[in-house]
């Protein structure tokens, strides 16, 4: 090879290596399209009608109005007050895991399953939500919050410790301890045995007239006040409401999430109803479910019309990456090894490798 041939190869191999990158491994291609499979009767499923979901001990948990059902990838092992006592009801309402442990609510009292033993933790009635942190545990009732920290359970509602309103749907512990509350009406936070409220701005029909409710503390920018699910997330809390999803500190931070909707306005002297955008790609308004991936990475958010998922802040498209997924009501999620687990009225679907969909780790760190 002659000298001008040797220096075309060294331009060539060069130019290779700046273009690959020197070398470096590619990151993986993310997949296009997920693979979805469907759990019914017929693959083994006792109940369709899936009210609440969670990821516990390697294993789906899945509350229906028929019992309870863990899915161990092979299997649905049963649940019901014939087989497991301290569940109060076969009626399943809410499902959390917190502190290691399993917290089931049920339309009669509430219990925890820690992986081995079954305990019950409240005989009172419906629980909505039950929760447990350390020496805590928070029961949401229609009545209040059920409240003990390692003595007796304490009714806490409206009259008694300020609460904004006894309705309770939802009871969570924040990334630091303090444990928040969700109601018809707002939220509000425990401190020193009493409540802290946080209601957004909202309208309210007076004669003929609209009136706008202004927020209290007067910074609270919730989207709406009926509170569906509250979560942890990324420092902060993801809120589900009836009138879209907010992520927030609470305080200065608002990430306000809406699909298009229909708000009351004051027109001529007449109250109607005005189309109103959206800014995000929420399928629906009513938030019934939140699940994040690995590092919290992927806010997964299931909606009354179908599932959303926001990686930073881009709204994945979920049309062509679940083209198995119905767009149907939501009514549970949970991340289990790299897969998502959906509920609906009409089974579980479980969208396979979502993982996939994260960031690769950059192997140039040492």
């Amino acid at each position: 090879m002659n000298a001008r041939n040797l220096l075309l190869s060294a331009l060539a191999c060069s130019l290779l290596l700046f273009v690959t990158g020197c070398g470096a491994p590619k990151a993986p291609a993310k997949p296009a399209k997920l693979e979805v499979e469907h759990f019914t009767r017929s693959k083994g499923l006792p109940e369709e009608a899936i009210t609440s979901l969670a990821a516990f001990a390697n294993k789906i948990w899945a509350g229906s109005q028929k019992g309870l059902f863990a899915f161990d990838s092979v299997n649905w092992q049963i649940h019901q007050r014939k087989n497991t006592n301290v569940l109060g009801s076969d009626i399943i309402e809410d499902l959390k895991v917190s502190d290691n442990t399993l917290w089931i609510a049920t339309d009669n009292g509430a219990c925890r399953f820690d992986g081995s033993n079954w305990s019950s933790v409240y005989t009172g009635g419906r629980a909505r939500s039950v929760i447990g942190k350390g020496s805590e545990l928070a029961v949401a009732t229609a009545y209040g919050v059920v409240y003990s920290n390692g003595g007796g359970m304490t009714p806490m509602g409206k009259d008694n410790a300020g609460l904004v309103m006894d309705e309770v749907t939802q009871v969570m512990f924040d990334g630091q301890g303090q444990l928040w509350v969700g109601t018809r009406a707002g939220m509000a936070r425990m401190a020193s045995g009493l409540f802290q409220n946080y209601t957004g701005p909202a309208k309210s029909v007076m004669g003929s007239s609209l009136i706008d409710v202004p927020a209290s503390p007067s910074n609270c920018r919730l989207p709406g006040n009926n509170i569906k699910v509250i979560m942890p997330y990324q420092g902060m809390l993801a809120v589900g409401t009836t009138s879209g999803l907010t992520v927030t500190d609470m305080a200065n931070t608002w990430n306000i999430y809406t699909a298009q909707h229909r708000e009351w306005v004051q027109r001529a002297g007449q109250i109607v109803e005005d189309l109103v955008s959206g800014n995000s790609q929420l399928p629906g308004n009513v938030i019934n479910a939140l699940a994040a991936s690995d590092n919290q990475e992927i806010l997964f958010v299931g909606t009354d019309k179908g599932l959303a998922a926001l990686r930073g802040s881009e709204w994945l498209d979920i049309a062509t990456l679940m083209p198995g997924l119905p767009k149907a009501a939501i009514t549970g999620l949970a991340w289990l090894n790299g897969d998502l687990w959906v509920a609906t009225g009409e089974g579980i679907y479980q969208v396979k490798k979502v993982s996939g969909l994260l960031s690769a780790p950059d192997t140039n760190k040492p």
